[in-house]
């Protein structure tokens, strides 16, 4: 065997399949005991002496800048001015989730500044060997014939020492995923600037801060939309911004996007309803044609693979978080699924150190991609399994259930309000239950569903949000049926709840046939005495008492009462409620003195059985400051009104809304004496207060504003009450809905603005229009629809239609209710008006008498009747009040 040249490299290898190489030979030699020996090794010439690439060839950069680079001359800015301190070396993390555009980022700036360092290096950095092989690619432009027969190790150390003998240069590490694999060259490379890429955001600590890239904002993301479809429609422009919205603004997603929508020749809307339809397939598209064959699921499948090979509970997490809403999503919502917090808080960690989730304490937020990709079977994806995403649903049902204020426990027959110190709870927990909601198909609720629904939908109507409390409740109603059963007693209790929310809508056509059905399977399944029946029959007395039939209501309040005195006992919470709706019923009806005597009577019970500071006891004392006001009363009203205020505000604090109510019905009570001053303070107070509290669009906050016009108007302000209720009315439709009562109570409100402004014909289409849709959908004999018939007789100045709206007021409402003896007033002056001046002052005179009699020669009707009187005697053609204080103002009232 011929010795081996002096300067050689030897290596030895045995066995029966050993394989002898030199790499800088080009000679392998095999075979057992293969002895081989290499040419000399080449020798590189001293770093120090090789000089940097020059001009075009001084880059290697993968590829030339975006021409659809948009929205980030900012963070270009940003990211240059992070680089441009005067010492070295300077290193920059820039951080993000996949597909946010990091790279580009970094491409668009080392393209723009290349010019400003002696060398800009590219180097692909997701493992050691691809580091190395970056490294040596340097030696390889600089020495192209030497470089061939080395070793790629010694490559990247001679490029090593170039780096450091060379300052000036620029070197990018493109989508770094371990700090470990960079810190020992970076260590080394002392004279330069080095800027890494990663959708880690941990572990960089001993190198520098990341600084993290986050989506495109909703204009430029639309933009890049545009520009990569090659469109620029201004028709489409509005679902091209719901389009980016539903990709979450990233620029991989909307580039993705448009490119599809440019080679397909479909249109946006066309991409949106594919996108929702085929989750799996579009995210996993690549265009046609494109050298990039990065998609939004590729991408992130690396990241979760990694994620599962380090933590499995990590992934379980992602998909379970994929049911809720992307943002503020509270942190103690998720330990909730695992017993081990130590290993949920290490999971949460691994995720917000691969930018999937960004940690927020108290929240965190999810891009609502990452949320679709984790919720969308793929069966290329061992991740993502049919399987275990509807796992991953069940527990996010399941973590809502457990969250819910209150733990979950549903009020008495449905009906019972949520406290109010849970409402901030609630607000919290509202977006995600939402979400939740609108990712499950309704055919797939479960009995843990049909919980989080029916409880939601209690919350929504405490908040005044009807119309989405009874898509809720109707859910749930349908679930609960399917799942458990139409008699069972929780089906019962939604079927109940349901008809509260119908009832708050004002849809009593719905809300009574759905009570009567309840009550009848009530006293089946449970029995006639058991509480939840007596609950139901006490909400179909309410919703007789709307409707105006206090020939049904009455009644049945009266039997209720007389039940639960006998089954839960005189004095028992439900009992005094039961007492309070009777005497509520009362003063509807007109029957002013037996309604003071039950209220009365109801408040001495409270203070006894529960004490002078209960909550209940002060409804109780408000609900009787209402009769006193009714009747005329003030020096008793105003007194407990203000009493009242101000326990309340000391037992439930300024801002509750109990408090609210009995300042408001404070104020209408000082409209009646002389404190109309006070009154618009205490009604702007009022509704301060409740837009803050209960929201803008409450319906309380609705009359609250509607009050506050009357105010305005009864102080001379006509023009600042009509505004008000054409901005409350506009709002009551939209809200409410056009056939509400409170929608209708203030287009008649509007109606009498109309016409004291000298707008007659108007005001009068508008009564028109309101007698109409009362007696459609309130019935002929509601006590609004008598009030809508007499305010268009007022304002057609006719003596049939005061002669009709007195009857009918007598007829159902009886000779002395305040509404009648208004009724015989207005015919008076309508005989007046028509030239019969003896026959109106003899009308005018018995309503007069008939007011005293029955409200109080005080009385604001009775003022009201003696004045126009007065008028008539003087032998004037009296001006009829469009409409008057009591009738168009809303007493709130407390009860159950």
């Amino acid at each position: 065997m011929p010795s081996a040249p002096s300067g050689s490299g030897r290596w030895e290898a045995s066995g029966e399949s050993a394989v002898a190489v030199n790499a800088n030979a080009g000679v392998i030699s095999t075979g057992p005991g293969a002895t081989i020996y290499t040419a000399p090794t080449v020798q590189l010439p001293p770093a120090q002496s090789v000089a940097g690439p020059r001009g075009q060839s001084n880059h290697n950069l993968p590829r030339p800048p975006s021409a659809l680079f948009v929205g980030r001359d900012d963070d270009v800015t940003r990211l240059g001015t992070a680089l441009a301190a005067e010492s070295e070396p300077v290193t920059r993390i820039l951080v993000g989730l996949g597909g946010v555009g990091k790279t580009s980022l970094t491409l668009q700036y080392a393209h723009r500044y290349r010019d400003a360092y002696t060398a800009v290096w590219w180097i692909t950095a997701d493992n050691p060997d691809a580091i190395t092989a970056g490294l040596a690619a340097l030696t390889s432009r600089l020495l192209p014939d030497l470089a061939t027969p080395a070793t790629t190790n010694a490559l990247a150390e001679w490029a090593i020492t170039w780096f450091q003998t060379h300052p000036g240069w620029l070197v990018v590490f493109d989508n770094a995923d371990d700090p470990s694999h960079l810190a020992p060259v970076i260590s080394q490379l002392d004279t330069g600037r080095h800027l890494i890429t990663s959708r880690r955001t941990a572990g960089w600590h001993h190198l520098a801060a990341p600084l993290r890239l986050d989506v495109l904002g909703p204009n430029d993301a639309a933009e890049l939309l545009m520009r990569t479809a090659g469109r620029h429609s201004v028709s489409e422009r509005l679902v091209v911004a719901e389009l980016a919205a539903e990709l979450g603004h990233l620029p991989l997603a909307l580039e993705q996007a448009g490119a599809y929508v440019h080679n397909h020749a479909i249109t946006f809307a066309a991409y949106l309803e594919r996108v929702r339809r085929y989750p799996a397939r579009m995210f996993a598209t690549a265009y046609a044609g494109s050298t990039d064959q990065r998609t939004v699921a590729r991408v992130w499948r690396v990241t979760l693979s990694t994620i599962a090979d380090r933590d499995p509970l990590a992934v379980e997490i992602l998909r379970t978080l994929a049911w809720f809403a992307p943002d503020r999503l509270p942190l103690d919502l998720i330990t909730r699924i695992d017993d081990d917090i130590l290993a949920v808080d290490d999971a949460l960690a691994l995720l917000a150190g691969y930018s999937m989730i960004t940690l927020a304490p108290p929240n965190l937020r999810v891009h609502r991609l990452v949320q679709a990709v984790a919720r969308t079977a793929d069966p290329a994806d061992p991740l993502r399994t049919e399987e275990a995403i509807l796992v991953a649903r069940d527990r996010a049902a399941r973590i809502l259930l457990d969250s819910l204020p209150g733990g979950g426990a549903e009020g008495e027959s449905g009906g019972a309000s949520i406290a109010v110190p849970q409402w901030e709870e609630w607000r919290t927990l509202r977006p995600h239950i939402e979400a939740f909601m609108e990712l499950v198909p309704q055919e797939d609720d479960t009995a843990d569903i049909a919980v989080v629904l029916h409880e939601t939908s209690r919350f929504l109507l405490d908040q005044g949000h009807v119309p989405q409390a009874a898509r809720y409740s109707e859910r749930a109603l349908s679930a609960r049926e399917r799942v458990l059963g139409s008699e069972s007693p929780d089906t019962l209790s939604t079927r109940n709840q349901l008809g509260n929310i119908y009832r708050a809508a004002g849809d009593l056509g719905r809300a009574i046939p759905l009570y009567e059905r309840t009550v009848a399977d009530r006293e089946r399944v449970l029995g006639a005495d058991h509480p939840d029946t007596l609950s139901t029959r006490n909400y179909l007395a309410n919703a007789y008492r709307d409707s105006g039939r206090v020939d049904l209501s009455i009644p049945l309040y009266e039997r209720t009462l007389a039940d639960r005195e006998r089954v839960l006992g005189p004095d028992h919470p439900e009992t005094l409620i039961s007492r309070n709706n009777l005497a509520s019923g009362y003063r509807d009806a007109g029957d002013l003195p037996r309604a003071i005597s039950f209220f009365e009577t109801t408040r001495a019970r409270a203070e006894q059985a529960l004490g002078q500071d209960h909550p209940r006891t002060l409804l109780f004392r408000n609900n009787l400051a209402t009769a006193y006001e009714a009747a005329g009363d003030l020096t008793r009203a105003l007194p407990l009104y203000e009493r009242t205020l101000t326990e309340r505000e000391n037992l439930l604090g300024a801002t509750h809304p109990d408090t609210l109510t009995t300042r408001n019905n404070l104020a209408g009570a000082l409209q009646d004496s002389d404190g109309l001053h006070r009154a618009i303070e205490l009604y702007e107070r009022t509704l301060a207060d409740s837009e803050r509290v209960l929201g803008p669009e409450h319906p309380r906050t609705l009359l609250v504003r509607s009050n506050l016009a009357d105010a305005l108007w009864q102080s001379g302000d006509r023009e600042g009450a009509r505004s008000l209720w054409e901005s409350v009315l506009a709002d009551s439709e939209r809200l409410l809905g056009g056939d509400h009562p409170d929608t209708l109570l203030v287009r008649s409100n509007l109606a009498g603005a109309l016409f004291g402004t000298g707008d007659a014909e108007r005001a009068a289409q508008l009564w028109e229009s309101v007698v109409a849709d009362s007696e459609r959908v309130l019935g002929d004999d509601h006590p609004d629809t008598l009030l809508a018939r007499g305010n268009l007789a007022r304002a057609r100045r006719s003596v049939e239609l005061s002669e009709r709206a007195l009857a009918d007021c007598v007829r159902v409402l009886g000779d002395s209710h305040p509404r009648t003896l208004t009724a015989r007033r207005d015919l008076a002056l309508a005989y007046g008006a028509a030239g019969d001046p003896l026959r109106a002052i003899a009308l005018c005179e018995a309503a007069y008498h008939a007011s005293v009699q029955a409200l109080g020669a005080d009385h604001v009707r009775s003022r009201a009747v003696r004045s126009s009187l007065a008028g008539l005697l003087r032998g004037l053609i009296v001006s009829v009040p469009a409409f008057d204080a009591s009738a168009s103002r809303r007493v709130l009232l407390n009860g159950g």
